[in-house]
Protein backbone atom coordinates (compact mmCIF):
# COMPACT_ATOMS: atom_id res chain seq x y z
CA UNK A 1 0.00 0.00 0.00
CA UNK A 2 1.52 3.30 -0.87
CA UNK A 3 0.05 6.74 0.10
CA UNK A 4 0.16 8.53 -2.94
CA UNK A 5 -1.64 11.95 -1.76
CA UNK A 6 -3.56 12.98 0.82
CA UNK A 7 -5.82 16.82 1.56
CA UNK A 8 -7.66 18.57 3.99
CA UNK A 9 -9.66 20.84 1.83
CA UNK A 10 -11.55 23.28 4.31
CA UNK A 11 -15.11 25.66 3.40
CA UNK A 12 -14.72 24.62 -0.04
CA UNK A 13 -16.34 27.39 -2.39
CA UNK A 14 -14.48 28.67 -5.14
CA UNK A 15 -11.04 29.66 -6.80
CA UNK A 16 -7.98 27.00 -7.09
CA UNK A 17 -9.28 24.39 -4.62
CA UNK A 18 -12.28 24.34 -6.51
CA UNK A 19 -10.47 24.03 -9.95
CA UNK A 20 -8.01 21.42 -8.53
CA UNK A 21 -10.03 19.59 -6.45
CA UNK A 22 -13.28 19.58 -8.05
CA UNK A 23 -12.72 19.17 -11.46
CA UNK A 24 -14.29 16.42 -13.86
CA UNK A 25 -11.42 13.52 -13.77
CA UNK A 26 -10.14 10.27 -13.54
CA UNK A 27 -6.72 8.44 -12.09
CA UNK A 28 -4.25 6.10 -13.68
CA UNK A 29 -4.74 2.58 -13.57
CA UNK A 30 -3.69 1.52 -10.14
CA UNK A 31 -4.60 4.48 -8.11
CA UNK A 32 -7.65 4.65 -6.23
CA UNK A 33 -8.93 7.71 -3.67
CA UNK A 34 -11.31 7.98 -1.04
CA UNK A 35 -13.41 11.10 0.01
CA UNK A 36 -14.32 12.04 3.56
CA UNK A 37 -16.53 14.87 3.57
CA UNK A 38 -17.22 16.32 6.97
CA UNK A 39 -20.01 18.88 6.44
CA UNK A 40 -21.32 20.96 3.15
CA UNK A 41 -24.09 20.59 0.94
CA UNK A 42 -23.62 19.37 -2.83
CA UNK A 43 -23.13 16.54 -5.11
CA UNK A 44 -20.60 13.73 -5.89
CA UNK A 45 -20.73 12.45 -9.75
CA UNK A 46 -19.04 8.88 -10.26
CA UNK A 47 -19.06 7.97 -13.38
CA UNK A 48 -22.87 7.96 -14.51
CA UNK A 49 -24.19 8.37 -11.24
CA UNK A 50 -24.92 11.42 -8.74
CA UNK A 51 -24.97 11.11 -5.43
CA UNK A 52 -25.55 13.77 -2.62
CA UNK A 53 -22.99 15.04 -0.11
CA UNK A 54 -23.67 14.66 3.14
CA UNK A 55 -22.00 14.78 6.73
CA UNK A 56 -19.42 11.91 7.34
CA UNK A 57 -20.70 10.46 4.03
CA UNK A 58 -17.19 8.57 2.41
CA UNK A 59 -16.96 7.54 -1.33
CA UNK A 60 -14.51 5.44 -2.87
CA UNK A 61 -13.35 5.92 -6.16
CA UNK A 62 -11.38 2.96 -8.64
CA UNK A 63 -8.85 3.41 -11.33
CA UNK A 64 -10.36 5.04 -14.22
CA UNK A 65 -13.51 6.16 -12.81
CA UNK A 66 -15.22 9.59 -13.21
CA UNK A 67 -15.42 11.76 -11.10
CA UNK A 68 -16.69 15.60 -9.81
CA UNK A 69 -17.09 17.63 -6.78
CA UNK A 70 -20.65 20.18 -7.19
CA UNK A 71 -20.51 22.26 -3.99
CA UNK A 72 -23.29 24.07 -3.19
CA UNK A 73 -21.95 27.12 -2.00
CA UNK A 74 -25.30 28.96 -1.44
CA UNK A 75 -25.99 26.91 1.15
CA UNK A 76 -23.03 25.45 2.81
CA UNK A 77 -19.47 25.06 1.77
CA UNK A 78 -17.84 21.52 2.12
CA UNK A 79 -15.12 20.29 3.70
CA UNK A 80 -13.70 16.87 3.52
CA UNK A 81 -10.44 14.69 3.59
CA UNK A 82 -9.43 13.21 0.27
CA UNK A 83 -6.37 10.34 0.42
CA UNK A 84 -4.92 9.15 -3.01
CA UNK A 85 -3.67 5.54 -3.15
CA UNK A 86 -2.19 2.71 -4.98
CA UNK A 87 -2.30 -0.97 -3.39
CA UNK A 88 0.76 -2.96 -4.60
CA UNK A 89 -0.55 -6.51 -5.94
CA UNK A 90 2.93 -7.85 -4.78
CA UNK A 91 1.95 -7.77 -1.40
CA UNK A 92 -0.79 -10.74 0.37
CA UNK A 93 -2.49 -7.91 2.33
CA UNK A 94 -2.98 -5.67 -0.73
CA UNK A 95 -4.76 -8.50 -2.68
CA UNK A 96 -6.35 -9.58 0.14
CA UNK A 97 -8.01 -5.45 0.26
CA UNK A 98 -8.60 -5.47 -3.50
CA UNK A 99 -10.82 -8.59 -3.42
CA UNK A 100 -12.78 -5.83 -1.28
CA UNK A 101 -12.72 -3.07 -3.25
CA UNK A 102 -12.44 -3.84 -7.09
CA UNK A 103 -16.03 -4.28 -7.70
CA UNK A 104 -18.48 -7.34 -7.95
CA UNK A 105 -18.32 -10.00 -10.16
CA UNK A 106 -21.58 -12.17 -11.53
CA UNK A 107 -24.14 -13.32 -9.00
CA UNK A 108 -22.87 -10.82 -6.08
CA UNK A 109 -23.78 -7.95 -4.66
CA UNK A 110 -23.07 -4.58 -6.50
CA UNK A 111 -20.04 -2.96 -4.65
CA UNK A 112 -20.61 -0.36 -2.27
CA UNK A 113 -20.39 3.19 -3.79
CA UNK A 114 -20.50 5.28 -0.33
CA UNK A 115 -20.58 4.97 3.09
CA UNK A 116 -22.11 6.75 5.87
CA UNK A 117 -19.50 6.65 8.77
CA UNK A 118 -19.37 7.60 12.75
CA UNK A 119 -18.64 10.97 13.58
CA UNK A 120 -15.85 9.36 15.58
CA UNK A 121 -14.03 8.01 12.66
CA UNK A 122 -13.25 11.95 11.54
CA UNK A 123 -10.44 11.87 13.85
CA UNK A 124 -9.08 8.38 12.82
CA UNK A 125 -8.80 10.18 8.97
CA UNK A 126 -7.41 12.95 10.55
CA UNK A 127 -4.64 11.19 12.22
CA UNK A 128 -4.10 9.30 8.66
CA UNK A 129 -3.64 12.69 7.33
CA UNK A 130 -1.30 13.87 9.65
CA UNK A 131 0.58 10.54 8.91
CA UNK A 132 0.89 10.50 5.55
CA UNK A 133 2.10 13.72 5.76
CA UNK A 134 5.63 12.30 7.21
CA UNK A 135 7.88 12.60 4.69
CA UNK A 136 10.16 10.86 6.80
CA UNK A 137 8.18 7.34 7.24
CA UNK A 138 4.59 7.14 6.40
CA UNK A 139 4.41 3.34 6.70
CA UNK A 140 2.06 4.26 10.28
CA UNK A 141 -0.26 6.18 7.77
CA UNK A 142 -0.60 3.46 5.23
CA UNK A 143 -1.38 0.41 8.05
CA UNK A 144 -3.72 2.78 9.17
CA UNK A 145 -5.39 3.76 5.74
CA UNK A 146 -5.45 -0.21 5.01
CA UNK A 147 -6.93 -0.99 8.38
CA UNK A 148 -9.88 1.55 8.20
CA UNK A 149 -10.70 0.16 4.29
CA UNK A 150 -10.90 -3.68 5.41
CA UNK A 151 -13.31 -1.91 8.49
CA UNK A 152 -15.80 0.29 5.98
CA UNK A 153 -15.69 -2.71 3.20
CA UNK A 154 -15.36 -6.18 5.04
CA UNK A 155 -18.52 -6.78 4.55
CA UNK A 156 -18.08 -6.90 1.22
CA UNK A 157 -18.41 -10.37 -0.41
CA UNK A 158 -15.07 -12.17 -1.33
CA UNK A 159 -14.11 -11.71 -5.25
CA UNK A 160 -11.90 -14.45 -7.53
CA UNK A 161 -8.53 -13.49 -7.26
CA UNK A 162 -7.52 -11.82 -10.54
CA UNK A 163 -5.22 -14.48 -11.39
CA UNK A 164 -7.97 -17.04 -10.95
CA UNK A 165 -10.39 -15.92 -13.84
CA UNK A 166 -8.92 -16.22 -17.90
CA UNK A 167 -5.83 -14.69 -18.50
CA UNK A 168 -5.91 -11.19 -17.26
CA UNK A 169 -2.37 -10.46 -18.60
CA UNK A 170 -3.36 -10.67 -22.17
CA UNK A 171 -6.88 -8.72 -21.43
CA UNK A 172 -4.90 -5.53 -19.13
CA UNK A 173 -2.63 -5.25 -22.27
CA UNK A 174 -5.14 -4.73 -24.74
CA UNK A 175 -6.96 -2.22 -22.71
CA UNK A 176 -3.61 -0.46 -21.60
CA UNK A 177 -3.09 -0.28 -25.14
CA UNK A 178 -6.27 1.17 -25.86
CA UNK A 179 -6.15 3.89 -23.35
CA UNK A 180 -2.71 5.32 -24.73
CA UNK A 181 -4.72 5.28 -27.87
CA UNK A 182 -7.82 6.87 -26.58
CA UNK A 183 -5.38 9.49 -24.72
CA UNK A 184 -3.49 10.32 -28.55
CA UNK A 185 -6.42 10.85 -30.43
CA UNK A 186 -8.81 12.59 -27.90
CA UNK A 187 -9.21 15.45 -30.13
CA UNK A 188 -10.16 13.22 -32.77
CA UNK A 189 -13.49 11.91 -34.53
CA UNK A 190 -12.77 7.98 -34.00
CA UNK A 191 -14.57 4.99 -34.54
CA UNK A 192 -14.94 1.80 -32.14
CA UNK A 193 -14.50 -0.03 -35.04
CA UNK A 194 -11.10 2.03 -36.01
CA UNK A 195 -9.84 1.90 -32.76
CA UNK A 196 -10.51 -2.23 -32.39
CA UNK A 197 -8.98 -2.50 -36.13
CA UNK A 198 -6.09 -0.62 -34.76
CA UNK A 199 -5.58 -3.06 -31.80
CA UNK A 200 -5.77 -6.08 -33.86
CA UNK A 201 -9.20 -7.07 -32.19
CA UNK A 202 -12.70 -7.30 -33.70
CA UNK A 203 -15.03 -4.53 -32.35
CA UNK A 204 -17.17 -7.18 -30.76
CA UNK A 205 -14.22 -8.66 -28.12
CA UNK A 206 -12.82 -5.30 -27.89
CA UNK A 207 -16.10 -4.16 -26.50
CA UNK A 208 -16.87 -6.74 -24.40
CA UNK A 209 -13.21 -7.14 -22.79
CA UNK A 210 -13.36 -3.54 -21.89
CA UNK A 211 -17.15 -3.46 -20.53
CA UNK A 212 -15.68 -6.51 -18.45
CA UNK A 213 -12.11 -4.67 -17.35
CA UNK A 214 -13.55 -0.63 -17.04
CA UNK A 215 -17.54 -1.42 -16.52
CA UNK A 216 -18.15 0.75 -18.89
CA UNK A 217 -17.95 0.74 -23.18
CA UNK A 218 -15.28 2.00 -24.98
CA UNK A 219 -17.54 4.72 -26.62
CA UNK A 220 -18.64 5.70 -23.11
CA UNK A 221 -15.12 5.90 -21.88
CA UNK A 222 -13.59 7.55 -24.98
CA UNK A 223 -16.44 10.35 -24.92
CA UNK A 224 -15.70 10.78 -21.18
CA UNK A 225 -12.12 11.54 -21.97
CA UNK A 226 -12.98 14.09 -24.31
CA UNK A 227 -15.23 15.61 -21.87
CA UNK A 228 -12.31 15.63 -19.19
CA UNK A 229 -9.55 17.21 -21.50
CA UNK A 230 -12.29 19.73 -22.61
CA UNK A 231 -13.55 20.78 -19.45
CA UNK A 232 -10.05 21.84 -18.58
CA UNK A 233 -9.97 23.99 -21.92
CA UNK A 234 -12.74 25.58 -20.38
CA UNK A 235 -11.13 26.41 -17.51
CA UNK A 236 -7.72 27.59 -18.44
CA UNK A 237 -8.73 29.31 -21.26
CA UNK A 238 -10.99 31.63 -22.85
CA UNK A 239 -11.61 29.75 -26.15
CA UNK A 240 -15.78 29.86 -26.83
CA UNK A 241 -17.94 26.99 -26.21
CA UNK A 242 -18.32 26.06 -29.95
CA UNK A 243 -14.46 26.23 -30.46
CA UNK A 244 -13.70 23.90 -27.53
CA UNK A 245 -16.74 21.66 -29.27
CA UNK A 246 -14.77 21.73 -32.33
CA UNK A 247 -11.76 21.01 -31.35
CA UNK A 248 -12.88 17.86 -29.48
CA UNK A 249 -14.30 16.39 -32.17
CA UNK A 250 -17.87 16.67 -31.79
CA UNK A 251 -21.12 17.62 -34.17
CA UNK A 252 -21.65 20.82 -32.95
CA UNK A 253 -21.96 23.10 -30.01
CA UNK A 254 -25.57 21.86 -28.68
CA UNK A 255 -24.54 18.12 -28.87
CA UNK A 256 -20.98 19.02 -26.89
CA UNK A 257 -22.84 21.17 -24.66
CA UNK A 258 -25.61 18.40 -23.87
CA UNK A 259 -23.23 15.53 -23.22
CA UNK A 260 -21.26 17.69 -20.95
CA UNK A 261 -24.02 18.32 -18.94
CA UNK A 262 -25.11 14.81 -18.60
CA UNK A 263 -21.10 13.30 -17.61
CA UNK A 264 -20.47 16.68 -15.32
CA UNK A 265 -23.70 17.57 -13.89
CA UNK A 266 -23.21 21.25 -15.65
CA UNK A 267 -23.16 23.14 -18.77
CA UNK A 268 -20.19 24.31 -20.31
CA UNK A 269 -20.97 27.69 -19.13
CA UNK A 270 -22.10 26.86 -15.91
CA UNK A 271 -18.40 24.51 -15.08
CA UNK A 272 -16.34 27.37 -16.12
CA UNK A 273 -18.22 30.20 -13.99
CA UNK A 274 -18.05 27.23 -11.13
CA UNK A 275 -14.40 25.79 -11.99
CA UNK A 276 -12.44 29.06 -13.18
CA UNK A 277 -9.46 29.54 -11.06
CA UNK A 278 -9.32 32.97 -9.02
CA UNK A 279 -13.08 32.70 -9.12
CA UNK A 280 -15.46 32.73 -7.16
CA UNK A 281 -18.68 29.93 -7.47
CA UNK A 282 -22.42 31.86 -7.39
Amino acid sequence: MRIKDAVYVYKLVGGDKLAWHGRYHTHDQGDYEIHLFLEGNGAFLLNRSRYTIEGNRLFLVRPREFHSILPDAVRKPLSYYAVLFEPERDLASDRELLSLIDGAGAGEAPLKRFLSVESREHFLVEELYRLAGDKNDNRAGEYLLLSLLHRWFGAAPRRKPESAVGDPGARNEHIERALLLMGKLVQEKVSIDSLAGRLGLSSEYFIRLFHQKLGISPFQYFTRLKIEAASSFLVDTNLKVGAVADHFGFENPFHFSRIFKKCTGLSPIEYRRTFSRGRLAP
